[in-house]
């Protein structure tokens, strides 16, 4: 029995998630290739129109998250510190030091700053998974992840004043002038 590559590549999507490919391979109908030069992930491409009641329904929710309050002051933070230039497009975006996100988000947090970085390194996790950020923990850095790439252009207009609003990333252990 043979298998439609293309079929394969949306199942594949489906059940994974967020598949990354080298950027020379073809991008399958269905999925919309987000490429940063050297690697291409594949998204499921919906028709414009779709509603988020149709993409429950099909269980590929755009955004899937468990505290989506919580995931998104995250994924706020990684963005103030990754996006570090808000006139150009958020993807491919730039690495940042990951203590970077958890000092913004801890300042964005009521209560311990302690606990508050707990959270944001599991929720760091959890976005990575689902694509929103790409999480290298052994380095430490994370960077925008390949959905971020669907962003309409028109639609990044309130985000850019949002991230201008958040803190910079300021540790105690940076050195002072």
């Amino acid at each position: 029995m043979t298998v439609d590559p293309h079929v394969l590549a949306r199942a594949r999507a489906r059940v994974l998630g967020v598949v990354s490919a080298d950027a020379s391979a073809p991008v399958p109908s269905g999925l919309t290739g987000a490429s940063d030069g050297t690697r291409v992930w594949l998204l499921p491409q919906w028709p414009d129109g779709a509603t988020p009641a149709l993409l429950e329904e099909y269980d590929t929710a755009p955004m899937p998250l468990d505290r989506p309050g919580q995931q998104r002051r995250v994924l706020a933070a990684a963005l103030r510190c990754c996006w570090t230039n808000l006139d150009d497009a958020p993807w491919p975006g730039g690495e940042a030091p990951v203590i970077d996100v958890l000092e913004v988000y801890a300042g964005m947090s009521r209560g311990g700053a302690d606990l508050a970085r707990r959270w944001a390194t599991g929720e760091l996790r959890r976005l990575s998974d689902t694509g929103w950020l790409l999480l290298d923990e052994t380095a430490g850095t994370v960077r925008p992840g390949p959905r971020v790439a669907l962003w309409r252009e028109e639609s990044l207009a309130s985000l850019r004043d949002l991230l201008r609003r958040l803190p910079q990333p300021v540790r105690e252990d940076a050195p002072h002038e």
